[in-house]
């Protein structure tokens, strides 16, 4: 995916996107941060369509996104949103199913297709056992892997997640993050997710792409891109960086200035 001049804004006086290139790696995981109203979602949103940008375009896969049908699009691009509703008496496997709707036609339905995705949806997520139950029955980490097997039923090659951490405790963090990162390594997927813990990004990236104020500051390798100079600069917090050979690098806030 090609990101080129990208602007937005909702009133077309303060650009929210201001003349954005990027490029999105086939196979790897991006990930997104930035501080609050930096414009990581905003560009998120773009990038899947859910807003029109007033300048530049994006391509996927040599063409415009604008260009795509709306089911087309949909079998090339998953999105798993901040927010998700869906009524509470569901069971997780009917809110599978409907990640299945960009692949089926009134002339024409592939049943058996149908199936395979949303149990290969069921094993990647673990979500096997959970089946017959309803959101309401599930907890905040598990719903959130409910949400995710909606999106892989999709079966499409890359996967956008907004924020897909917030509102979990540090377990489901890690749990989800995880599944990320075996979705990306052992299925392919091209990933990219915004975050808000930079050590979580580090972590989980094979590339960082740094917001502010609607452009991007910076963007390359976690290791490269993260330094004690740019937090202070862009978060106005002070930071020292470590490294262990177990974990990698990560950053230890030190204070405010």
């Amino acid at each position: 995916m090609e990101i080129k001049e990208i602007s937005f804004s909702y009133n077309r006086k303060t650009n929210l996107l201001d003349s954005v290139n990027a490029e999105i790696e086939h196979g790897k995981i991006t990930t997104i941060i930035g501080p609050n109203g930096s414009g990581k979602s905003t560009l998120l949103g773009v990038m899947s369509r859910n807003y029109s940008p007033h300048s530049g375009e994006i391509l996927l896969d040599g063409k415009a996104i604008s260009q795509y049908k709306p089911k087309e699009f949909a079998r090339k691009l998953a999105v798993v949103h901040q927010q998700n509703e869906a009524p509470w008496d569901i069971t997780v496997e009917k809110l599978i199913g409907f990640g299945r709707l960009p692949h089926k036609s009134f002339l024409s339905q592939n049943h058996e297709e149908d199936e395979k995705a949303i149990e290969w949806a069921l094993s990647c997520t673990n979500l096997h056992t959970k089946r017959k139950k309803t959101l309401e029955q599930l907890s905040g980490g598990e719903r959130q892997r409910v949400w995710i097997a909606m999106t892989l039923a999709q079966r499409t090659p890359m996967l956008f997640l907004d924020e897909p951490t917030t509102y979990l405790d540090i377990y489901y963090q890690i749990e989800v993050l995880e599944l990320i990162k075996e979705l990306n390594e052992v299925h392919g997927l091209t990933i990219v997710m915004v975050l808000h813990d930079i050590n979580q990004a580090i972590r989980y990236s094979d590339k960082i792409i740094i917001m502010n104020n609607g452009n991007i500051v910076k963007s390359g390798h976690p290791y490269d891109v993260i330094t004690t100079s740019m937090v202070k600069t862009i978060y106005g917090v002070d930071v020292v960086i470590q490294s262990d050979p177990d974990v990698g690098q990560y950053i230890v806030p030190l204070g405010i200035k």
